[in-house]
Formats: structure tokens, sequence, C-alpha cells
């Protein structure tokens, strides 16, 4: 009998393994492999790595801006931006799993686990008994029912980040985070890409203006962006692959040589028989309350696999947080407004705290302030003057409520907003924090001077 049984080893689950032995209890985490979870196989950490070979080819291209010429045509060998990429994955992975494997305290088993009651798991045609589950299992590509998709054949972020040669051109179906990095990728390293999106912009859920300073932003590198379509119907022909989309009530058709399916992820729940552990759930979804507890008062639910907000560093909170929840009489929350998120495309977009059109909706008495990267000098000497800063701020106090950066290095910027909105900071508060010059970070102190 272990006091915790873990499913899944990705970052929800070793955050609450690691934490679990702080209470000096016993673990067992549950992995149907390999080890490491999304984030350091399939999402955060490969993506960027490619992602910065795409970056370097940019600034390569643009060299002359800067006095630099480089004689002879640069050359892009896909086969090696991968080796490189999964030979640091490799060592991500088996650190972790050495991290792992090396506490006492912590056992772990290979396999699919399935629910035989709220305290047993069957994996490996054995059942393992704790007096404690959490579910973090991590999520799943969304792949939706398409006319023509399955016949066409397409690809999944999966399959783009193993790509040892590129197509030629590729359409892109949705424009969330893995959409608009995956596209900057392939755009930034020669492919002819589409991105073609269902809503009126790109990364639906964010505030209007960024999202658009963003699209114009990846237009000007060349990524043809179609919003506020409706696809029809898919198809492969001799000259490729072919998107049928309806846009302003006018059908247009676009042939690529791949199709890439990036409409999102879903928690992965499957084969799991929730209800043999009175485990409830909604549409696909687990119920939790504040202390992701789920409805069976034993069983906790953490990481992408809970839906709340599925970004690593919420992950690893909420694996921190269930087990202080399973083992501690004094119960935590979470608050998911202080947790920085981050599109890493160049221009990238990252924001914390409430946007403007959530303060819309809620009816908060707001200011809203812009402070753009063309009137910093530091971004005039790199050539970075792409995109602002934003702040949503309360009218009556002068407190920070949320801010958004789109530009060059916004998800290191944002971390200068985490300690902010943590403490509650005002506009006169950081007015008074001196700020080193030239730097992309005193951009906070320019806006707070515009605003007071």
């Amino acid at each position: 009998m272990y006091d915790l049984i873990v499913l899944g080893g990705g970052s929800a689950g070793y955050s609450a393994a690691m934490t679990a032995l702080s209470f000096k209890k016993r673990v067992c985490i549950i992995e149907k492999g390999p080890f490491g979870g999304l984030c350091i196989l399939k999402g955060c950490m490969p993506s960027k790595t490619l992602i910065y070979s795409a970056r370097i080819n940019e600034i390569i291209k643009k060299s002359k801006t800067f006095g630099i010429n480089i004689e002879g045509k640069v050359s892009i060998d896909p086969s090696s931006i991968i080796e490189r990429k999964n030979k640091i994955i490799k060592e991500f992975a088996e650190y972790r799993k050495e991290v792992v494997g090396g506490k006492k305290g912590i056992d772990i088993v290979y396999g699919k686990a399935e629910f035989v009651s709220k305290n047993e798991i069957k994996v490996n045609n054995k059942v393992i008994e704790g007096k404690n589950i959490l579910i973090s299992t991590g999520s799943k590509e969304f792949i939706p029912e398409i006319p023509g998709l399955k016949e066409a054949g397409y690809i999944t972020s999966d399959e783009a980040l193993e790509l040892k040669k590129f197509p030629k051109s590729m359409a892109i179906l949705g424009a969330g985070p893995v959409a608009i990095e995956l596209g900057y990728y392939f755009n930034s390293l020669g492919v002819k890409t589409t991105i073609i999106q269902r809503g009126e912009q790109i990364l639906s859920n964010s505030d209007y203006d960024c999202a658009k300073e963003l699209e114009n932003a990846l237009k000007n590198k060349g990524i043809l962006i179609y919003t506020d379509t409706s696809i029809k119907s898919l198809s492969k022909s001799d000259k490729g692959k072919k998107v049928i989309f309806d846009q302003n009530k006018q059908e247009k058709e676009i042939i690529a040589d791949e199709i890439l399916v990036a409409f999102g992820r879903k928690p992965n729940l499957e084969r799991l028989n929730l209800e043999k552990a009175g485990i409830s759930s909604e549409k696909g979804l687990i119920k939790n309350n504040v202390y992701l507890q789920t409805s069976t008062k034993n069983i906790y639910i953490a990481g992408d696999s809970s839906a709340n907000l599925a970004v690593v560093n919420v992950a690893v909170e909420e694996g921190r947080v269930a087990v202080v929840n399973m083992f501690s009489k004094k119960k935590e929350k979470i608050n998911y407004s202080i947790f920085p998120i981050a599109v890493f495309s160049h221009p990238e977009f990252a924001w914390i705290g409430i946007s403007e059109k959530e303060a819309k909706e809620k009816n908060l008495n707001v200011k809203i302030g812009k402070f753009y990267f063309k009137d910093l000098g530091k971004a005039e000497c790199l050539d970075e003057t792409e995109g602002f800063i934003k702040f949503v701020v309360d009218k009556k106090t002068n407190k920070i409520l949320g801010v958004s950066i789109v530009g060059n290095e916004a998800s290191d910027l944002i971390h200068e907003a985490v300690p902010l909105l943590y403490y509650k900071a005002t506009l006169d508060d950081l007015k008074k924090m001196p700020h080193l010059h030239p730097t992309f970070g005193e951009i906070y102190s320019y806006l707070a001077d515009e605003m007071i």
C-alpha cells in the first residue's frame, strides 16, 4: 500500500512525487513511457530548441543591417537541427529519470494504468494499492472531424518536431500557441507557410490589439494568415494537399505539400476507467474543486489533465499543491492569475494577470497604457522595434492588474511583472524602482511614467 500513486511522470507528476517525499511518504509513479512528460519530450524544450535555429537563420538573413556581410549562400540542414534537439532532449529526459529513480521512497512502474477502485490501479495485469492517487496523465492532440482530413493526410506537432526533411509548403490549421510557434519555425527556415484560423484573430483568447500586432509581424515575415474562416473540406491531388475554406462568404483554396493540425490539446483520460473510482467527469473533463480534489476525496488531479491552465509552470505548482492538500491540514489554493504565459515566436508574446478583454467582461474600472518598442533606445539599437508593452491598471488605486508584451524577449521581460502582481504593486511603486539603461526591461519604467 503506497501513500501516493501518481499516474504520469511528467512535470505535474514529478513535482507531486518530490513533494510527497518531503512529507516522508511512499510513492509509486506509473508511466506508460517514455519517462519525462510533454514539456521535455514533445513540448516546451524540443520546440524552443528548434525555434532558436530558426531565429539564428533570421538574424543571419538581416546581418547586413548591422554591417556584417556574409559571403555565399546560407544553407539549412534540417537533419542536423533535429539531431541537436534530440541530443538535448535525451539529456533532459535521462536526468529527470535519474533524479526520480535515485530517490529512496519512489518506485517507477512502466505500463498503462486503469482504475479498479478508488484505491486500486491495474497496470501490467497487476493491481497496485494507494491511499491517495494523483491523475497527472497529461494531454494529447485534439483532432476534430473535418471532411477529407484523414484521406488527405496530416501531421501533428509531434511529427513536426521530428521532420528531417522540410516540405516546400505547409498549411497549418489553427492559430493557438503551437500553431504560431511552429509556423514561425518553418517559415523562418524556408517553408512557405499558411495559417488558417477559424476565429476572428490568432490566439483567440488574447486581447485583439496584442494578437493583431503579432499577426502583422508574422505577415511581414512572409506567413500567410487567414482568420474568420470555416474549413469546408480537405483532399489530396497531384499538386499536393488541398484545403478549401470560406472567408468573408468567399470560397478560397490553398494547396500545400503538408498539413499541420494544431487545434490544441485535450486531457488524456482515455482508458482510465474513471467510473470505477467514482470520479465525475463531463465532456471529457474531470471536475475538481479549488484544492484540486476530484469528486472522489482521495483522488486529485494536476497538470494538463486538469485543463485548468495548460502550461508547465502551472503543472508543477498543481502537482505540489495537490500533495500538500493530501497530507497537510493547512489547505492551499492556486492563484492562476499570477502565472506568466508566453508564445515563443519572434516577436514573442507574453502576458500575466487580467487582460483588457477580461477587464471589460468583468466591468472593472481600469485604464490602459501602452509603450511601443520603437520608442525604446535599446530596441532601436538592436533593430527590434516591433511590438509594445501594455498595462491594465485599476483607475482608482493605480494597482497593476495585468501586463501584456509583444516584442523581443517578451518571455523574459514578463518576469518583472510577476512580483508586481504578486505583491499587488501600483504604478507609483513601479515608478520608484530603478531600471538599468539601456535595456529592454526599462520599458516598464517608461510606461509607468506615462500613466501616472
